[in-house]
């Protein structure tokens, strides 16, 4: 019996192998025989970010002697991804990161963060029988982990106020995935696309915050960020962007 699915993005089925594909035939994972193709100019992007991740080290190392304050920020986060194919739901989330300010200026300051980000999306699909009829509404989450390296210009917004708003480049380094699967009545499907993602990931980050808070000698932080990713994660055929909205807190040390 053929089983056929509806999605958001068109119809899907099962082929007499039980491999599932959508209406155009594109299977929907590696082991269906798909084919990545990763494009030149995503090599290109990769070299330009790592000689930005070699300048942002050097710079940092040259300007240790002016650190202000490090410390910890722990942040709960709000989780998805941008498609162009897919509508994704989010998940909530956090990071843990190391951080240090290095004063370039009266109001003028960079914060360098170093750390482990836990991101991820719900996908979902509809299950249809063979007269057409709804069956279900199955979701899979799937969970990504990232070594993530951020580098903020920050400028205070008063002399007199602790506030500040930024921006910076992101370097995002994926080391484990955990794939959700679609619980359909007849079988269990695992979603690949978290699979199917690269490695290496680069992207941009905004803050708004405000520092030097303290409470019975407890230096600490809160910021507001929004984290996207720049470079495409999938393949030229599929489109997929991290992005993130986190709540932080930062103590210094």
């Amino acid at each position: 019996m053929i089983q056929r699915l509806q999605n958001r993005n068109g119809l899907l089925q099962t082929t007499p192998s039980g491999s599932w594909i959508c209406a155009e035939g594109v299977p929907l994972g590696p082991s269906d025989g798909y084919t990545r193709v990763i494009p030149q100019k995503l090599n290109m992007m990769k070299r330009i970010a790592l000689q930005t991740f070699l300048v942002l080290i050097l710079f940092s190392s040259t300007a240790f002697g002016q650190v202000d304050n490090f410390g910890l920020k722990i942040g709960a986060q709000s989780a998805s991804a941008f498609s162009k194919q897919f509508e994704f739901n989010r998940v909530a989330s956090f990071g843990i990161y190391g951080f240090a300010d290095i004063n370039l200026s009266q109001r003028l300051f960079t914060t360098l963060d170093l750390g482990y980000s836990r991101r991820g999306f719900t996908n979902s699909q509809e299950e249809i029988d063979q007269t057409n009829q709804r069956i279900q509404t199955v979701e899979a989450t799937s969970r990504l982990s990232y070594i993530s390296f951020s580098s903020f210009i920050n400028t205070s917004l008063s002399t007199s106020l602790p506030l500040y708003i930024g921006a910076g480049p992101r370097i995002d380094f994926l080391i484990n995935t955990s794939p959700g699967e679609f619980e359909f009545t007849s079988a269990t499907i695992q979603d690949n696309t978290a699979e199917e993602l690269d490695n290496f990931v680069v992207g941009g980050s905004f803050v708004a915050g405000i520092k030097n808070l303290s409470i019975n000698s407890v230096k600490f932080r809160i910021e507001a960020k929004y984290e996207v990713d720049l470079t495409n994660s999938f393949n030229d055929t599929f489109t997929y962007r991290n992005n993130a909205i986190m709540l932080v807190l930062g103590f210094t040390l």
